[in-house]
């Protein structure tokens, strides 16, 4: 299926970041690579932007957001819940919204009801400077192609959470440049599940290999 608002792991590199995100393109890469990676696709950073710029002709976002203090953590909750809202209540563009059942479609075939996680793909994810990891909103075990579209929504809103809106008032994170992408893709029913981290999250130490899981869905 073409279309400007879905990609497929299998299309997408790093290079595609602006539109698929950090961690679509990764999914990508690892896809091209044949690394086992669940199927799935991504809904590209236009369907939201296209929403965030009708809202901002309403009542603007980005530059609020930058305007706030980083000291100031009641008036950066209070924000983030009003953007959260408009986002959420926000009619999703008609062709994303069909663009993105035609892609659910194509991803579970028969089985509609297929486990799906819907994981955040923000453009900013993940740089050389800075790493957004758990900033932004994952949904697991995901089932039918009206939860996902509620769950895209989410994940798009989940760019103006507190934690999300102080990282980057701390990184000095331009807002004109940040978006948003969300990846679909299909669940994994995991006995466990975990991370590995090629250095130690702690001191940076190379020669530490540091693996953390847990039981169950990961």
């Amino acid at each position: 299926m073409l279309s400007t608002n879905i990609s497929w792991f299998a299309d997408i590199t790093l290079a595609d970041r602006a539109t698929v995100g950090g961690k679509g393109g990764s999914l990508g890469e690892l896809t091209r690579a044949n690394i086992a990676v669940p199927p799935g696709f991504v809904v590209n950073t236009q369907g939201f932007e296209r929403v965030l710029d009708g809202l901002e002709k309403e009542i603007p976002i980005r530059s609020r957001v930058e305007a706030l203090s980083l000291q100031d953590l009641r008036e950066i909750r209070l924000l983030s819940e009003e953007i959260r809202a408009r986002i959420k209540s926000a009619p999703l563009p008609e062709d994303v919204r069909a663009d993105v059942i035609a892609a659910h479609a194509e991803l579970c075939g028969p089985d509609i009801d297929s486990p799906l996680a819907v994981r955040s793909s923000a453009t900013a994810e993940d740089s050389e400077e800075a790493s957004f990891a758990g900033l932004q909103d994952t949904y697991l075990w995901v089932k039918g192609a009206a939860a996902v579209l509620q769950y895209v929504r989410s994940c798009w809103s989940s760019l103006y959470s507190l934690p999300s809106i102080s990282y980057r008032l701390k990184d000095r994170t331009p807002e004109n440049g940040v978006a948003i992408a969300v990846v679909v893709q299909k669940m994994v029913d995991a006995r466990s599940a975990g991370v590995m981290f090629t250095r130690s999250p702690l001191t940076g130490d190379r020669s530490v290999i540091t693996i953390e899981s847990t039981w169950g869905l990961g």
